[in-house]
């Protein structure tokens, strides 16, 4: 058992298995347009994972068969991914409540082309990447601001934030080892978004960098990841654990296995042994009440006030 699982059994055993699906998390494909060097997924534009066509249908009538309050769609770039429009219209007709992340940037490419109209017609919902407030901000993502804004500006022409039902929300990662500050952050984008730039949105959500993927390579690489890791141990606040997102969330990947969440399928790990591990095996009672599996990066998902 993990250092972490401990820390959770210890706290509310209950907490050890999930308890319901409010959320179906769906990575489409690893192919991005962009190689950050906090990206978990460690995506980039030689990324091929991807969704298929006849995938994408069994997902949709998995999603449909399990009615959640929110579908997330995630990647990777998903507006690089071949499925992407066809799962939104198949989850649009089941009027299913969906959400797609985006980095912005890839909302400009050429592939991209329409796919804001679309979202807009469709309802999706966006949880949208910023590697800052402003363009002098340290940023892992490199000299992309201007495009990020560029972006954001399209999105509201399209409605965002001016139709209460395209809800427009905005995603941060601090730099470096940092841990994010939520109300700090929030107060800083507000005003130099907001009032300097005219860029609105809805809500900001803080999002702890997680110690996997290339995210990993980058603390190793600079000697900083026992620090990072005692960091996050040290941050361990045990009133997150009853919010757990895995506890209520399910994770389907482009080849249609199951994991807890994002992060444990940018690790390797799929849902626990003995539970159904693909959708050609879904069994809704089974996976609702599964076992989660706890690691170490975990830590960052109960940090200070808890992630995202």
């Amino acid at each position: 058992m993990s250092e972490f699982a401990q820390s959770v059994r210890e706290i509310n055993v209950d907490a050890m298995r999930a308890s319901r699906i409010d959320t179906l998390m769906i990575n489409v494909g690893l192919r991005c347009n962009m190689a950050c060097s906090h990206c978990h997924q460690s995506s980039s534009p030689a990324r091929t994972e991807t969704m298929s066509l006849a995938l994408v249908e069994q997902v949709a009538e998995i999603a449909d068969r399990i009615r959640p309050a929110l579908i997330d769609i995630t990647g990777g770039a998903p507006e690089l991914q071949p499925g992407l429009r066809p799962l939104i219209t198949l989850l649009t007709e089941a009027h299913l409540p969906t959400q797609m992340r985006t980095n912005l940037t890839a909302l400009l490419e050429p592939e991209a082309e329409g796919l804001i109209d679309f979202l807009a017609e469709n309802h999706v919902r966006l949880l949208a990447s910023m590697p800052g407030s402003s363009a002098g901000e340290a940023s892992m993502r490199g000299e992309v601001f201007a495009a990020c804004v560029s972006a954001l500006e399209r999105l509201q022409d399209a409605g965002y934030t001016r139709n209460p039902e395209l809800r427009l929300d905005v995603a941060f990662n601090p730099a470096g080892v940092s841990l994010p500050q939520r109300d700090e952050i929030e107060a800083r984008f507000r005003v130099e978004l907001g009032n300097d730039l005219g860029v609105c949105y809805d809500e900001l959500v803080a999002i702890t960098n997680m110690p996997i993927g290339r995210m990993k390579e980058t603390l190793r690489g600079s000697g900083e990841l026992g620090t990072y890791r005692q960091a996050l141990r040290d941050a361990f606040n045990p009133c997150t654990v009853e919010h757990l997102a895995c506890r209520h969330s399910l994770e389907i990947a482009w080849d249609g296995t199951f994991s807890d969440c994002d992060f444990n399928l940018a690790a390797g790990l799929r849902v626990a042994s003995g539970v159904p591990s693909h959708v050609s095996e879904f069994d809704l009672e089974t996976l609702t009440t599964r076992p989660v599996r706890f690691a170490e990066h975990c830590f960052a998902c109960t940090a200070q006030a808890g992630s995202g």
